[in-house]
């Protein structure tokens, strides 16, 4: 569980909703898929430095584009599944490395995006991926919904990765 310090609001929340037991494992693991998580939820180290005791700073904002990545990780993470059943786990963990490229492109090419721009992009381009490997088995298109989830919070031409 997180202890999480809202800035803007001057309010302190609890934060359940991750996979795992130990909330500083997780958060390790989880920015090195999406670095902006270090920018959205700071760790707050105790004054005696029991890792056991620490809690987190955010804000409201924030905390929303931290629980979005959550989400939408975790249905990556069903899709992918669905694409190793389909394909082969590692023509979908191919499908992770290309999107990882394209992020690295994007960073490169568009200077001016933020890390929370950048993480969506990349979670933009493994759904296009893995779109286009799903319609031939009949499968609906996702990001149409992940453009829904992330509305109001990242520029349009971000939303639809075009620039």
């Amino acid at each position: 569980m997180f202890d999480i310090y809202l800035t803007d609001v001057q309010k302190n929340v609890q934060f359940k909703d991750y996979p795992g037991e130990h909330p500083i494992k997780f958060i390790l693991n989880f920015k090195k898929i999406f670095p902006s998580v270090m920018e959205l939820i700071l760790p707050v180290l105790p004054s005696d430095e029991n890792l056991e005791e620490m809690t987190w700073e955010s804000t409201t904002t924030d905390l929303e584009q931290f629980k979005l990545l959550i989400s939408g990780w975790g249905v990556i993470e069903l899709r992918l599944t669905a694409i190793a059943q389909y394909k082969t786990r590692a023509f979908a963990d191919n499908l992770v490395k290309q999107a990882q490229q394209k992020r690295k492109t994007y960073s490169k090419d568009q200077p001016k995006l933020s890390m929370v721009e950048l993480d969506y992009l990349f979670m933009h381009e493994v759904h296009a991926l893995v779109d286009a490997e799903l319609v031939e088995l009949g499968e609906k298109f996702y990001l149409p919904t992940l453009r829904d989830l992330w509305k109001g919070q990242l520029k349009a031409n971000v939303l639809e990765a075009k620039f």
